[in-house]
């Protein structure tokens, strides 16, 4: 029994030995991806192959990982059936091997296009899957280093034929030897306009620190990069002005804003009031009626003397204008003096009425309002008194009846 008990335990401990291993290998099932090229300094119109070698401790089969690259600098040519893509970056999928390994090998072909230094790298996670439990393996990397250098033809001018900026001028004026300028601009000025031609035409241009100028100093700096990767800057100190206070406010949305300012002209004699249309001002006719609540008066706008008809109220923001409309047809219409718009005025429902009138119908509605809830106030405290009596009365005479039958 002893024996027996031995062996099971025994067993048990070389399984979980087993296990134990089997993970620890598991977990030890590593790669290493290096990065070369076949020479790490270039000249501009080279092509340079870039190697990318995988060695593992075990055999693996599917690769997928992604490679990046600066654009500006280096092009894709070609590479492996399973490398797509361009424009700074490459996808690898190598998957669906036949045959596995420990080793492997990709070449991939690149053109320098541009003076500089790019880095070739693995962006993101390497998949490497081992071949036998297709679990992913650990995996290092390494970053490569190209340097792109100009050609010995190449030209180092990176200086400016002219430089030119508006609205406003350089202080002091262009000199290609000078690097450094001042101007000033007004407030409302968001961005200069920079007009920069290089010397060379090789030469590439960049602007920058002009997208929105704020208040107070501002540099503008154009860069020049020569054919040989020179470069040279051009700064201009801008000072913008700042704001005056009354800009500072923000102008309500009135009906001017929104239709068109009304202004007077005046025309052969003729006055004509222009808001979404021309009006001629006239003189009403005998046989037209005056508004009721509308007094005649003068009054001038845009610097020239009109016939206006003023409302009885004192402080009202309204005069009405006899005009005639592009189709010939006549009519007063009201002139608002605060938006400074024009309307057609209709009696119905523009009337002048005056406030005191208001207050003294109010108050006779009011009042009568009131007499009248206490006539009836009055009728029912009366009918209350006459049934409060008649109960007393039948009250008292049940108590005499019942003393007299006692």
């Amino acid at each position: 029994m002893k024996r027996r008990l031995f062996k099971a335990i025994a067993f048990c401990l070389l399984f979980v030995m087993g296990g134990l291993l089997n993970i620890s290998s598991i977990k030890a099932a590593s790669a290493n991806i290096e990065i070369t090229a076949d020479n790490n300094q270039i000249t501009v119109g080279d092509s340079v192959y870039v190697y990318i070698t995988i060695d593992s401790d075990t055999i693996f089969s599917d690769i997928e990982a992604n490679l990046v690259y600066d654009e500006n600098i280096l092009e894709y040519k070609s590479g492996a059936s399973f490398i797509k893509g361009s424009s700074g970056f490459l996808k690898i999928a190598d998957v669906n091997i036949s045959e596995a390994d420990d080793n492997r090998k990709y070449a991939l072909e690149f053109k320098a296009i541009k003076v500089g230094k790019c880095e070739i790298e693995f962006s993101g996670q390497i998949m490497v899957y081992d071949y036998e439990t297709g679990m992913p393996m650990s995996v290092s990397s390494n970053i490569l280093e190209l340097e792109v250098k100009a050609a010995h033809t190449a030209s180092d001018n990176a200086s400016l034929a002219s430089l030119k900026i508006s609205p406003s001028q350089l202080n002091p004026a262009f000199d290609k030897n000078i690097y450094e300028y001042n101007t000033n601009v007004a407030y409302d000025v968001e961005k200069l306009v920079v007009v920069a031609l290089p010397e060379d035409e090789k030469a590439t241009i960049r602007i920058s620190g002009n997208e929105t100028l704020k208040e107070g100093e501002n540099k503008v700096i154009t860069t020049v990069v020569a054919e040989s990767g020179k470069k040279v800057e051009y700064v201009i100190n801008v000072t913008k002005e700042s704001a005056p206070e009354d800009e500072l406010d923000i102008d309500p949305i009135t009906p001017d804003n929104r239709h068109g300012s009304f202004e007077l002209i005046q025309e052969d004699n003729e006055i004509f009031a222009i808001y979404n249309g021309k009006y001629k001002l006239l003189e009403p006719a005998s046989d037209v009626k005056i508004p009721e609540g509308y007094t005649k008066t003068n009054m001038i706008l845009s610097g020239i003397s009109i016939s206006v008809y003023e409302p009885n109220l004192p402080g009202s923001d309204f005069v009405l204008i006899y005009a005639e409309n592009e189709l010939g047809e006549a009519n007063f219409y009201r002139y608002d003096k605060v938006e400074k718009t024009l309307q057609r005025f209709v009696e119905d429902i523009d009337s002048v009425t005056d406030p005191s009138d208001n207050i003294d119908n109010e108050d006779q509605s009011s009042s009568k309002k009131y007499r009248s809830k206490l006539n009836k106030a009055a009728i029912v405290i009366s009918i209350l008194c006459a049934l409060c009596a008649g109960l007393v009365i039948v009250v008292v005479r049940l108590y005499i009846k019942n003393r007299k039958q006692k």
